[in-house]
């Protein structure tokens, strides 16, 4: 089943069958933790999905509501972005991943798929790499950062190519997300990416995972999404055509077609 068929068949259904979607607050090392839900009212596969630099949940919401059709998803604020509580401190990437590994068990998420898009996957990464046993599998879309890039010229040079890419509807959000985090934390957390070599985690990530990568992308390059996949034990690529970085808020349609396969397999959709 397409997205765009999946969209009109949870419209239809929402009468008798709705999908709830609500909030949900818990408490990690002391600071609340903000997560947005959408469940399901049969039992469904669960998602986790994971935001990038400094933006929010809320940029993961068009793939949220198109996934909720058969699975309950989860999108939490990492500490210090969105509407969760601010450390005092810039969290390192192994910082933001130990929180989310806490999260989980505040969440009562004993295990779920994973999706991360830019510098969550940096995050994911982490994750799955220490916590195998939370992540049933894994995907990766536009997965940061590239060696070749790991400096905050050559990165701000591809986020100006990039910017051209995005939607106005994007950038309202990304403006609204990186005025809530404040400069110096995104400042902060932009340094501590760019020193995390998630080259060197990749080969002990051991569960099923997918990388997606559009051909609009030039933050993540083809050579790099084809070295992130080549480095899983078990991982694929997917390239998806005329598809920016932001596939999961700019292109969900096609990002969740995509990745359909994957997250039921043996599921015809």
């Amino acid at each position: 089943m397409s997205a765009a068929v999946r969209r009109e068949q949870i419209e239809q259904d929402r009468s008798q069958a709705p999908v709830q979607q609500g909030e949900l607050w818990t408490e990690v090392d002391g600071r609340r933790m903000f997560a947005r839900s959408w469940t399901t009212p049969y039992p469904a596969p669960r998602v986790v999905l994971v935001h990038g630099l400094v933006v929010s949940s809320a940029y993961f919401v068009p793939t949220a509501e198109l996934l909720a059709a058969d699975h309950s998803v989860l999108a939490p604020d990492q500490p210090g972005f969105g509407r969760s509580d601010k450390p005092d401190r810039t969290l390192t990437v192994p910082g933001l991943a130990g929180a989310l590994i806490e999260w989980f068990s505040a969440a009562h998420v004993a295990r779920a798929t994973v999706v991360a898009n830019s510098v969550g996957c940096q995050v994911a990464a982490e994750l799955a790499m220490r916590r195998p046993d939370l992540v049933e599998r894994l995907v990766l879309a536009a997965p940061t950062v590239e060696p070749a890039a790991r400096t905050v010229p050559r990165i701000v040079r591809r986020w100006g190519q990039e910017s051209k890419t995005q939607s106005r509807e994007l950038k309202k959000l990304l403006l609204k997300d990186y005025t809530r985090a404040g400069v110096p934390r995104a400042i902060g957390t932009l340094k501590q990416a760019l020193t995390d070599r998630i080259e060197d985690k990749l080969p002990y990530v051991t569960v099923p995972t997918l990388v997606v990568r559009g051909t609009e992308d030039p933050i993540c390059t083809q050579d790099w999404a084809e070295e992130v996949a080549r480095l899983l034990p078990d991982g694929g690529l997917l390239t998806l055509p005329g598809v920016p970085h932001a596939m999961n808020f700019d292109a969900p349609e096609q990002f969740v077609d995509a990745i359909g396969p994957f997250l039921r397999p043996g599921k015809g959709r």
